[in-house]
């Protein structure tokens, strides 16, 4: 059994950090249900620019291992769908702006009011207090506004985001973890509580030692060259005969490691030998390292160093680190099929060795109403009703 076995989990999410909060606790075995409105559709299913068939790949991506049951929200009958799934629930998550889902009766105190025994979780730019818990929050300007976008770039440049979006994806961990750590504490007192998660919140956390050098001793921070540490030497991206290679000489002993391996004499200096002799000798140091490792491969390196403990890796583009040997062991990248849109392929979640070999297609919007409703006691000629009405799609 996976961990999440026999717990369900209503998504009303949109687009990247919940929806991705939702996968990783499908991936984990969670029953991950989501909630769509057939008239407001997840902007994230026509998001372009590749398909599968009619189905967005970005999509695909986000929503695989889930289900989902299509609900208009705007009418008493909808609410009242709604509100049967959160009785039988054991969490339910959302990615609104504070107070949208209460205009429609359902925010989180309305939900536990229905079954005290659920976790609500909202995941937000900001968070649901302080004076930007309304301000519109993307992965960007959060980026920027957590200091992170100035700490990456050459030196000359404009400060530059991180080349995916890390900001939804950690956001959408923490609230995973927010998640597991309520059913943890429901376990303990039989009442579920409300998780509130910022997407701002987890940026600032993980600052850590750089708020802590910027706070304790008023710390300036500047863009390295070539994406170096700003006091460990060798420990930047160089270039090689066909690419780059990411070199990470951490302490003094992989320093002669990768001396021996190299066999520069240049290198072998007594005034190279520790930390702060080469940090103090920077510019040559990476002038030496720069010219032995344009002598071979980014991947001939790789495999020379690896040899003999020294922390290195061939920048990858995006196919390449898909098919890296690591990837095919540890089953990151699975095969999936579903009838109507055929077969495709996705990563899984970061907890891989936890979850089940395999998980569902994405769903198509309202895919598995008519089973869900019946789950909960709806009959047959009930739910042909609320669709016939235009409630449930």
């Amino acid at each position: 059994m996976a961990p999440l076995d026999g717990v369900r989990v209503l998504e009303l999410c949109h687009f990247l950090a919940g929806p991705y909060a939702g996968f990783v606790l499908a991936d984990l075995g969670a029953d991950v249900v989501r909630v769509e409105d057939p008239s407001h559709p997840d902007d994230a299913r026509s998001m372009g620019p590749h398909f599968q068939g009619e189905q967005s790949l970005y999509f695909l991506a986000l929503n695989t291992g889930k289900r989902s049951i299509g609900v208009r929200l705007a009418t008493a009958e909808g609410r009242a769908v709604v509100e049967d799934l959160v009785r039988a629930a054991d969490v339910v998550i959302d990615n609104y702006r504070p107070g949208v889902l209460a205009k429609f009766g359902l925010g989180h105190d309305a939900l536990h009011a229905l079954n005290p025994a659920v976790i609500t979780c909202s995941l937000t730019g900001y968070g649901e207090t302080g004076p930007d818990a309304q301000r519109a929050g993307y992965d960007y300007t959060i980026q920027a506004l957590a200091g992170v976008m100035s700490l990456a770039g050459e030196p000359d440049g404009p400060p530059t985001k991180a080349g995916i979006s890390y900001v939804d994806h950690s956001g959408g961990i923490s609230a995973a973890l927010g998640v597991c750590a309520a059913l943890v504490e429901r376990a303990r007192t039989g009442t579920g509580t409300h998780v509130d998660v910022g997407l701002f919140d987890v940026q600032i956390s993980m600052l850590t030692y750089l708020a802590s050098w910027q706070r304790n001793r008023g710390a300036d921070f500047t863009r390295t060259a070539n994406s170096a540490h700003p006091s460990l030497v060798p420990a930047q991206n160089f270039r090689t005969a066909d690419g780059h290679l990411a070199l990470f000489v951490g302490n003094d002993g992989m320093w002669r490691r990768f001396v021996d391996a190299v066999g520069d004499p240049e290198l072998a200096s007594e005034r190279f030998a520790t930390r702060e002799g080469r940090l103090a000798h920077r510019d040559e140091v990476i002038e030496s390292v720069q010219r032995v490792l344009l002598t071979a491969s980014s991947h001939e390196w790789e495999a020379r160093l690896d040899d003999v403990g020294v922390a290195c890796g061939a920048v990858n583009d995006v196919g390449g680190a898909l098919v890296e040997p690591q990837s095919r062991a540890r089953g990151l990248v699975l095969q999936n099929e579903h009838p109507a849109y055929g077969h495709y392929e996705h990563v899984r979640g970061p907890l891989p060795t936890l979850g089940p070999s395999a998980l569902r297609p994405a769903p198509l919007l309202g895919e598995h109403t008519a089973e869900l409703l019946e789950d909960l006691g709806y009959s047959p000629e009930r739910v042909a009703a609320l669709r016939d009405a235009g409630v449930v799609s």
